[in-house]
């Protein structure tokens, strides 16, 4: 019988803890040349077997919160969505350059120490993505795994085992992500983190 989700959790906490590296450091490490909007990895940690993907990066300190190195972005694919109509499509950057086919759903905020902190959802704008209804992201939550995404295994199992574990937070985030945007402009740069919520192990 596996274990189950929070299980999963607190193994891999208590491993890290052990081993004297939590989880920041083991995708930025100390001695790498960390640059503001770079994601880390270069080219996004994505599941092999299920187009799953995160990425890490850090805002200039003024755009930070008070205490915050950075965050994780976490996004489904596009392709589970098939039959849904978005909300809004994710824009060309640049002409020769097309959006990656993912659809946001929630993001975690991580303190100066590499310690997580909480959750946060935002607008469209922020990740440039495929933008979908609350209640379709919430129907397919269950299939986010980046279990088998290149990178640290700690690090991979620990993020689907989060998700998996504050679920219902998570989903509570994305509707209130939705009642945020009630009558608003999915590119209103005044409106970026439209709900949060602590992540308490």
């Amino acid at each position: 019988m596996s274990e189950s989700p929070e299980a999963t959790l607190f193994a891999l906490t208590e491993q890290m803890a052990s081993q004297g590296t939590p989880l920041v450091p083991r995708v930025v490490p100390p001695d790498c040349d960390f640059r503001q909007w770079d994601h880390y990895p270069e080219k996004d940690a994505v599941s092999p077997s299920n187009k799953s993907r995160w990425f890490y990066h850090a805002h200039p300190p003024e755009q930070r919160e008070p205490g915050e190195h950075g965050h994780f972005h976490l996004f489904l694919p596009l392709d589970a969505f098939d039959g849904i109509e978005p909300l809004a499509e994710a824009k060309p950057k640049t002409k020769d350059k097309t959006p990656a086919k993912v659809v946001h759903f929630v993001a975690l905020s991580c303190n100066t120490q590499g310690i997580p902190t909480h959750w946060f959802t935002t607008n469209r704008w922020v990740t440039n993505e495929y933008f979908m209804p609350g209640e379709a992201i919430i129907e397919r939550l269950d299939l986010f795994d980046v279990d088998d995404a290149p990178g640290d295994p700690l690090v991979n199992g620990w993020l689907t085992a989060a998700v998996a574990t504050f679920r219902d937070q998570i989903a509570e985030l994305v509707r209130e992500r939705d009642t945020a945007l009630d009558g608003q402009s999915l590119d209103d740069r005044n409106l970026e983190i439209l709900s949060s919520g602590p992540l308490d192990l």
